[in-house]
Order: C-alpha cells, then sequence, then structure tokens
C-alpha cells in the first residue's frame, strides 16, 4: 500500500511538472521577458548660472517641487552694485543726449538768425550796389562831389563784409549742427551699448535667485548656505515622476515585439507589486553601436555574440506614491507578444 502512495505521489509530482513545462513553453511562444532591464526618466542637472556664495536654500533633501519654485539664492550684493552702477550710466548718458538736442535746438536758431542776417546783408549789397552805380554816373557829370562818391562806395564795401560775415555764420552754425548730430549718433550708440549692459547686470542680479525648471523630485543634494559656487557647477538635481522603463531584449526576442503590446513589469524593490505598460519604441540599433568603442568586426578575429536591442516600455499605472519607479531601479518587464498592435516603428 506504501508503494503505491508512493508511486503516485511521484506520479502527481510529474503530473505538475509537466503541466508546469507545458504551460512555460506556451507562454514562451506568446511572451517575451527580460531581467536586464531598468527604469530610466528625465533628470535636469540645477546649476547657478553666475557665481557667489549661497545665503538661502528653499528646500530640503527629497522635496517635492514645483515649476517656478525657488530653489536657493546667491548673495546678491555685488550684482545689485553693478546693476545700479549700469543704470546709472544709462541715465547719465540719456541726461547728456537731451543737453546734446538742446544745443541742436540751439544752433538751428542760431542759424534762422545767421540766415536772415545774411538775407539782410544781400539786401544791403544790393542797395549799396545801386547808390553806388547812380553815384558814379552823377560823379561823371560833376552833380556830386568826390567825398559822397568815396562814401557810397564805402557803403558797398560794408555791405559786402557784412554779407560775409553773415555767410560765415551761417556755415559756422550748420558746421556746429552737423558735429552736434554726428555727437548725437554717437550718444545714441554709447546709450544702447550701456543699455544692454545694464539688461545683462540685470539679468545677473535676476539669476541669484535659481528657480525650478521642472516640476519633480530634489535629488543630488550638493549644496549647503554659506558654501561659494561656481557658475555652471552641478549643485542639485530633479527627477521627473513621468518614468520609463529601458529593457534590453535579445535580438532574438524582438521578431514578434511590436510598438503598443501589453507589458507586465515587475520590480525588485516592490515584490508581488505588477505594473501594467506597453512598448512605445524599439530603439534603431542595438546598445553596442552606440556605445564609446562599437564593435569593427572587419578586422582581427570574428566571435559572433548576441547583441541586445533597448525597447521602451511606458507604465500605465498612474503614480503611486507608495510605490514611486525611480531612475536606476531593476525591473523585469513581460511583453504579450501574440497581440500585433502596430509596427516596430514609431508612428509620426
Amino acid at each position: 500500500m506504501k508503494k503505491w502512495k508512493f508511486r503516485g505521489l511521484v506520479l502527481l509530482v510529474v503530473l505538475a511538472g509537466g503541466i508546469y513545462l507545458a504551460h512555460y513553453f506556451i507562454r514562451s511562444l506568446s511572451h517575451e521577458k527580460v531581467d536586464d532591464a531598468h527604469v530610466a526618466g528625465t533628470i535636469v542637472p540645477i546649476a547657478s548660472e553666475v557665481r557667489g556664495r549661497v545665503v538661502k536654500i528653499h528646500f530640503k533633501d527629497h522635496q517635492s517641487v514645483e515649476t517656478g519654485t525657488p530653489l536657493f539664492e546667491i548673495a546678491p550684493d555685488d550684482f545689485t552694485s553693478v546693476f545700479q552702477e549700469k543704470k546709472e550710466t544709462v541715465a547719465r548718458l540719456k541726461a547728456e543726449e537731451q543737453e546734446i538736442k538742446a544745443a541742436i535746438e540751439e544752433k538751428k536758431r542760431g542759424l534762422l538768425q545767421a540766415q536772415a542776417s545774411l538775407n539782410a546783408s544781400l539786401s544791403e549789397e544790393i542797395l549799396a550796389g545801386k547808390e553806388l552805380g547812380r553815384s558814379k554816373n552823377l560823379y561823371k557829370e560833376g552833380l556830386v562831389t568826390t567825398s559822397q562818391f568815396e562814401h557810397a562806395e564805402s557803403l558797398l564795401n560794408v555791405a559786402r563784409a557784412r554779407k560775409e560775415a553773415a555767410a560765415a555764420a551761417v556755415a559756422g552754425a550748420e558746421t556746429a549742427i552737423k558735429t552736434l548730430e554726428s555727437r548725437l549718433i554717437t550718444q545714441n550708440f554709447r546709450i544702447r551699448e550701456a543699455a544692454i549692459t545694464r539688461s545683462r547686470a540685470e539679468s545677473d542680479l535676476s539669476k541669484t535667485v535659481v528657480m525650478a525648471p521642472i516640476s519633480g523630485i530634489i535629488a543630488m543634494k550638493n549644496i549647503d548656505v554659506g558654501k561659494y559656487v561656481q557658475a555652471g557647477q552641478t549643485l542639485l538635481s530633479i527627477i521627473q515622476e513621468n518614468t520609463w522603463v529601458v529593457a534590453n531584449f535579445k535580438e532574438t526576442q524582438i521578431k514578434k515585439m511590436a510598438v503598443g503590446q501589453p507589458v507586465r513589469i515587475k520590480v525588485d524593490a516592490y515584490p508581488g507589486k505588477i505594473f501594467k505598460g506597453h512598448v512605445e519604441s524599439l530603439q534603431p540599433g542595438t546598445g553596442s553601436v552606440f556605445s564609446l568603442l562599437p564593435p569593427e568586426n572587419a578586422t582581427g578575429n570574428f566571435i559572433k555574440v548576441v547583441q541586445r536591442s533597448p525597447v521602451k516600455i511606458v507604465s500605465e499605472t498612474p503614480f503611486d506614491p507608495d510605490y514611486p519607479l525611480w531612475p536606476g531601479m531593476s525591473v523585469v518587464p513581460d511583453v504579450d507578444v501574440s497581440r500585433q498592435t502596430g509596427s516596430k516603428l514609431t508612428q509620426k
């Protein structure tokens, strides 16, 4: 009796093993699974764009932040004084510009007066010339004295001298106006250059308060109050919550794989927890092709190695604070390749 019980137990174990192997074999025909997979995500390094000493930090380690939230502040004293200096420079140059414009207006009024004097001198010259002509004719006839004739001649000379003086005044006023207008153009360039410098100083001042460029979780904090930081020095990182999975399947596993196929994702950190997702894209090239030293099979001895092709898998399970997926976590995705949902190329 015991012998039959033992045989029955062995038969039951063999039968159970056979059922499991049959189930595993049938499932392997419609599913592809790999343990060479990890969680990836958007990691944004945060650095100050200006150098200085940190005076205030607005976050704690691993804190959640929103876009536009102040992260930390650099001592603004030096930047404030530079900005104030550049601002005063622009104001001074604009005041000088107004003085030049006022001088131009004054010279233009002087030009009008000089032109009026020139016109009057021209009239006087014409009148004096006519008087001299009449006096000359009368002098020939003996009707005027030599003294009267010479007086008329002197009046013409005086009129000509006044005309030349008025013409010189007009030319001088025109030259002065052109000189001031040239100064005004140069002053405008100086103002624009100073305004650019002021804007740069204002921008540097605003950069003393560093804001979060994206929403996410603080990681890799490397900043403390009182620490002197350089421009471009990475001080922390922000990780977005919308992560994805990069699974490196063997090239022999992607024959039936296509965009949109459903995926069950197991995470080593959360035993028993299953995340649902789908295949979003297949990388157009194996991982070795994009390595620092890609293989050159045309030289030396060739040893065939099965290549791996990265596949991007997006989780459809909403973000759960109790089970967050952070970059670097090890996962095991199981793709249902029996469903033909599309091609291997992401649709445009």
